[in-house]
């Protein structure tokens, strides 16, 4: 039987997120209404500077809003961070089969790995991770938060020893 599970998160906004906001959207604001002063004062085409750059304003006001999509196929799992709605970009594809350690985040211990996908909310308190060997990356621990289908996806694909370690941990 085929293993299918998908999961949309999105990732919470912080306090810096708000201040970026608020100053993307004052400066664009103001440079605006210096164009559209330079306009009345007889350069017409300031208008078109002035919409460009309340466009840019709008565009980078979007780019706020980043979502990671976990979908999992069989043994493979593959993390898409949306950003904004309209665009679409695959961060990494991994074969859960090869997966040495899956346990609540943070750890107790630390882990030695080639490098570290950040694909989680913000929040810690429900986030996991999961170290892999990935052929183009070498050991790779994800961090992401997967909701209980997820979790229960990920472990049906686990290798055998450590879906034992997992059970006789409580995991």
């Amino acid at each position: 039987m085929d293993n299918i599970a998908e999961q949309l998160v999105e990732k919470r906004r912080s306090g810096t997120d708000t201040a970026k906001k608020i100053l993307i959207s004052v400066a664009a604001l103001i440079i605006a209404s210096f164009f559209m002063y330079l306009a009345m004062m007889g350069m017409f085409t300031m208008v078109i500077f002035a919409v460009l750059i309340l466009g840019g304003g709008v565009w980078l006001l979007g780019n706020f809003n980043v979502e990671y999509e976990y979908i999992i196929t069989n043994n493979e799992m593959d993390i898409d961070k949306i950003v904004g709605r309209r665009k679409r970009k695959r961060m990494i594809t991994v074969d859960i089969s090869t997966a040495e350690e899956f346990a609540p985040y943070p750890s107790d211990h630390d882990v030695n790995v080639d490098a570290t996908v950040h694909a989680y909310t913000g929040s810690e308190t429900d986030a996991y991770y999961l170290i892999v060997n990935h052929s183009g990356y070498g050991k790779v621990k994800l961090i992401f938060n997967p909701n209980e289908k997820m979790r229960e996806a990920i472990t049906q694909e686990l290798p055998n020893t450590l879906r034992v370690k997992l059970r006789k941990n409580g995991c």
